[in-house]
């Protein structure tokens, strides 16, 4: 692992440390608890600015951070104290940090799929005297269930394949809007195949052409 891998993970960590601290601070400042330090790292201060009631600074240490709240770890007189809120109150700023995270990964998982874009579970091909055509099925048909397992995106075709080799499975699939099931038995090819059977990733090539 060069130096450029390990700063990109370093910021890829404060960015996920930041945003679930951010959670705590929000809910805190909203319920009127008093929020004495929030930062990003652990050890000595490098830099730190006191704006109101509440210290913003940086540690030394790029791991971690915190959101230091009057009466978190003890107990305070203070009527704005952690400790001295509801029990809602506490809930809910407890709960607002992994919930921001949750948020943040919803905001990446959009940004992959607009760059990357979705791939569609629907069939460009079938392979003439494969599975697949026996069962009927037709380039242009939509894969929505296999088994018992619901399929959103092509790849989850590939992957149920990988974890259900050599099964028996019932496709569903939609063609002109209509929904029709039938079952698939995975046919492995006489010359490449069956002559290679020692070979798993081969396998799992095959029974994918099948249905592909």
């Amino acid at each position: 692992m060069n130096i450029i891998s390990i700063i990109i993970a370093i910021i890829l960590f404060s960015i996920i440390v930041i945003f679930h601290e951010l959670g705590h601070f929000w809910l805190a400042k909203a319920n009127g608890i008093k929020v004495n330090e929030f930062c990003l790292g652990l050890g000595p201060t490098l830099f730190g600015v006191q704006r109101g009631e509440t210290k913003y600074s940086i540690k030394l240490l790029p791991f971690g951070g915190a959101c230091i709240m009057e009466g978190e770890d003890e107990n305070s007189g203070d009527d704005r104290a952690f400790n001295n809120k509801s029990v809602w109150a506490r809930i809910s700023v407890v709960f607002a940090g992994p919930f921001f995270n949750f948020i943040m990964a919803f905001i990446f998982a959009l940004i992959i799929i607009c760059s990357v874009g979705y791939d569609s579970p629907k069939l460009a091909g079938v392979i003439e005297g494969y599975a697949a055509e026996e069962a009927g099925i037709k380039a242009g048909d939509e894969i929505v269930k296999l088994n018992n397992t619901n399929i959103h995106f092509y790849r989850e075709i590939s992957l149920y394949s990988m974890l259900h080799e050599g099964e028996t499975v019932d496709v569903t699939y939609l063609r002109d809007g209509k929904r029709h099931t039938t079952t698939l038995k995975p046919k492995y090819d006489e010359t490449t195949c069956r002559e290679n059977v020692q070979s798993p990733a081969l396998e799992r090539r095959c029974f994918i052409a099948a249905t592909r």
